[in-house]
């Protein structure tokens, strides 16, 4: 015949293996690439609504921004335009007209 404390102890011991057993499938289920990848896209999906309101709310900060946007990715070009051209190049020199012969 068994103790009632080991019984109780077995039965303890059962129960907290399957709350560990528990635990660790749960944690297997949150750390899975697809829940992952879901939850990010579920956050994005969240803060890109909100950034749309925002800017339907505001459309003279949404244009600025894209100006600043546009601006900082045409750089070059748009430096190119002010810098100041390079002066022509001299003119060749025409070479002397030919002396005609006296013969």
């Amino acid at each position: 015949m068994i103790s009632p404390t080991l019984a109780a102890a077995r039965a303890d011991a059962l129960l907290k293996r399957a709350r560990l057993q528990a635990s660790l499938a749960e944690a297997k289920h949150r750390l899975s690439p697809s829940t992952i990848a879901s939850n990010v896209a579920d956050d994005l999906r969240d803060k890109a609504e909100d950034g749309v309101a925002v800017l339907m709310e505001r459309p003279g900060i949404a244009a600025g921004i894209a100006t600043g946007v546009v601006a900082l990715l045409a750089r070059k070009r748009i430096a190119r335009l002010f810098r100041k051209a390079p002066p022509p190049p001299p003119p060749p020199i025409a070479p002397p007209p030919p002396v005609p012969n006296k013969e």
